[in-house]
């Protein structure tokens, strides 16, 4: 990959662990469900805004956008809600450090149905990955059901549903990626925003009384930059530099919002911390391969 095209990368590795400090922003004055329904609402219509600029149709068949509708529940809704649930008990770092665990539950998940082969030097990044979480979870406060201990198991959960998702985006192969995006995260706001509405019932005094012009910010940055913004240009190198060299952007994000988190959180890294997210990035370099074939060919 050329120099630019390297530099483009780093764009949605930022946007996206960017997320992380957003959330951790908003929390105090927003709910868990405020934030996605937020989120969701503001990236649905800049995305909206694109394709019409661009002169773009969206597909009218009412069976797509049913379909979009389950592929956004469980690549955008669940997993945001989980992350934004338990970053209430864990950094902003931890929690990007679990989410990276996503390519292995989406080989191993392939390899248990029959789509991949899990061969040696797989099951060896597989298994360096999971020793990273291992390391990173305290599995007393597991057994305690302490708040961390759910909060960790929210991060993995959301990058089950992330790796779940991948599997169900093929059935969209013949649609245009940016145009899936778009109608995913439109329909995933028309589920959002009226669920909100019904569970948290927000008032006026709600807001007077609680907000706050950062957490405020932190939800329309989360929904241009960290949703709308980073989708545009993940699809952009999706066609420029293919899916392989694109994949390179989960090695970024974790480290893009360690970076950050560390700068404007105040965040400490404890020796597990780092230990953890070395293996987990072992295990990833492990999995996609390139590494390993450059240093022995």
């Amino acid at each position: 990959m050329s120099l630019q095209q390297w530099l483009l990368l780093c764009v949605p590795a930022f946007f996206w662990g960017s997320a992380f400090i957003f959330m951790e922003i908003a929390l105090p004055t927003f709910s868990p469900l405020m934030i996605v329904a937020g989120r969701m609402g503001i990236a649905a219509i800049v995305l909206n805004l694109i394709v019409q600029f661009q002169g773009k149709q969206l597909p009218k068949s009412a069976t797509v956008w049913a379909e979009c509708a389950a592929l956004s529940t469980v690549n955008n809704l669940l997993p945001f809600g989980l992350v934004v649930w338990g970053q209430q008990h864990i950094d902003a770092s931890l929690a990007s450090i679990l989410i990276a665990s996503a390519p292995v539950f989406t080989l191993v998940i392939a390899s248990a149905v029959g789509k991949e082969r899990l061969t040696l030097l797989r099951g060896l990044g597989v298994l360096l990955s999971f020793s990273g979480v291992v390391v990173l979870i305290d599995f007393q406060v597991l057994r305690d059901l302490d708040p961390r201990g759910l909060g960790e198991l929210a991060m993995l959960g959301a990058a089950l549903c992330y790796s779940l998702s991948g599997f169900w985006g093929q059935r969209f192969r013949a649609i245009p990626a940016e145009i899936v995006s778009t109608m995913t995260i439109t329909m995933g706001s028309l589920i959002a925003i009226p669920l909100m509405l019904w569970v948290e019932t927000p008032s006026r005094a709600d807001f007077e009384g609680a907000w706050s012009w950062p957490a405020g910010l932190s939800v329309v940055a989360l929904g241009v930059f960290s949703t709308a913004l980073a989708y545009v240009v993940y699809f952009k190198l999706l066609a420029e530099i293919g899916v392989v060299n694109t994949s390179l952007v989960s090695f970024l994000v974790p480290l893009s919002a360690l970076i950050m988190s560390l700068t404007f959180l105040n965040e400490r890294l404890s020796g597990e911390t780092i230990v953890g997210m070395s293996l987990i990035l072992v295990g990833l370099g492990v999995l996609d391969g390139r590494f390993l074939k450059k240093r022995f060919n």
